[in-house]
């Protein structure tokens, strides 16, 4: 063997990459997510389907028992499409190779490059698909083939669902379907053995940490002041005249916070001699326009009836609803923003 050994120094790039790629996967990542950067780690089963493996002029099928795959991935969501860079390690048992049993093993490490889409519910549940290129190192251990190591073309398709568990962490149950060109391992033996596309069925949970997420709103005490900025808040902030009631991703509950703004915008139409009062619900472009429309009015209506309790009739108080149309912060459709979920109180 020369100094310069091609063969050599590919199987030392592929070891490279394996051990890596091994030390990566517990830091690694692979959430609808927010607009911005995230990351995830999966788990699961991985069912390799049967393949031929060519020694010289014999064919025989190589059978493997269920394997695992665990991985992860970082990436980037623009509110509902994403791209991410993915690694996962897949290992199966040899269970037989032709009619003679063995307990080697394939293995491989998948280096992916991932365009995905959420697609949105307006709910916290979302189905996604996506489809992957990338490079594929295998690694066999089947009788005369100890450990070898060989590269190859990858692709895949993506199919899941996910629910946001809060506005960062998300959980996702999905379907893979990996595949390859061919493999070519090493046998001292008999040459080199020829294996055919090493294809496969995996099912993964995963949890997934997005950083784009807003921060929770916290409550603020009603006080005068000028046209409200946007500001993460949760319950409300007061402008002359006017009241802002917020509210939590895809909910219309009252908080205590906000139903003390209620409280405070009732005595004071009660002390001005109000005579009309208008409340008008909104909501973000997370839903579809259809959803948000209605959603908007359930929270209207649930001011409303936060007025009634205060003491304010009815009669006194146009209801109406607007859905997204009427953004107080501008943002891409299929995008949450805590400011465009409100309800406002308007004294007249």
């Amino acid at each position: 063997m020369g100094i310069w050994d091609p063969i050599a120094m590919t199987k030392t790039f592929h070891y490279a990459v394996l051990a890596g790629a091994a030390a990566l996967l517990p830091l690694a990542a692979q959430a609808q997510t927010p607009q911005g950067p995230y990351v995830a780690l999966q788990g699961g089963v991985n069912f390799n389907i049967e393949r031929e493996l060519d020694v010289g002029a014999v064919s025989r099928d190589v059978e493997t028992n269920l394997g695992y795959a665990v991985g992860g991935a970082a990436g980037y969501s623009f509110g509902g499409p994403r791209v991410e860079l993915e690694a996962t390690w897949r290992s199966n048992g040899i269970d037989k190779i032709g009619t003679y049993a063995n307990d080697g093993s394939i293995d491989s490490v998948a280096l992916m490059v991932n365009a995905l889409y959420d697609i949105p519910t307006g709910t916290a549940f979302y189905p996604y698909v996506g489809a992957g290129l990338g490079w594929v190192i295998g690694k066999m251990d089947a009788g005369q083939i100890k450990d070898d190591l060989s590269g190859a073309f990858g692709f895949q398709g993506i199919a899941g669902v996910g629910y946001n568990v809060t506005q960062n962490v998300g959980v996702t149950l999905d379907y893979r379907f990996l595949g390859t060109t061919g493999m070519e391992f090493e046998n001292p033996a008999a040459g080199d053995a020829s294996y055919e596309n090493y294809l496969n069925h995996t099912v993964m949970l995963g949890l997934r940490y997005a950083f784009g997420a807003p921060a929770k709103p916290m409550a603020a005490a009603p006080a005068p002041a000028a046209p409200v900025q946007p500001v993460a808040a949760k319950a409300v902030v007061q402008v002359p005249e006017s009241y802002l009631v917020f509210f939590d991703f895809n909910s219309v509950a009252i908080t205590p916070e906000a139903a003390g703004i209620v409280n405070s915008a009732a005595k004071a139409a009660k002390s001005k001699g109000t005579s009309t009062i208008e409340v008008t619900g909104h909501a973000d472009r997370s839903g579809t326009p259809v959803y948000n429309e209605r959603l908007s009015m359930r929270r209207a209506e649930a001011v409303m009836a936060e007025l009634e309790r205060n003491g304010i009739p009815r009669s006194s108080v146009a209801v109406y609803a607007k859905g997204e149309s009427d953004p107080l912060v501008q943002t891409p459709d299929g995008v949450r923003e805590p400011q465009n979920r409100r309800v406002v109180i308007l004294l007249k």
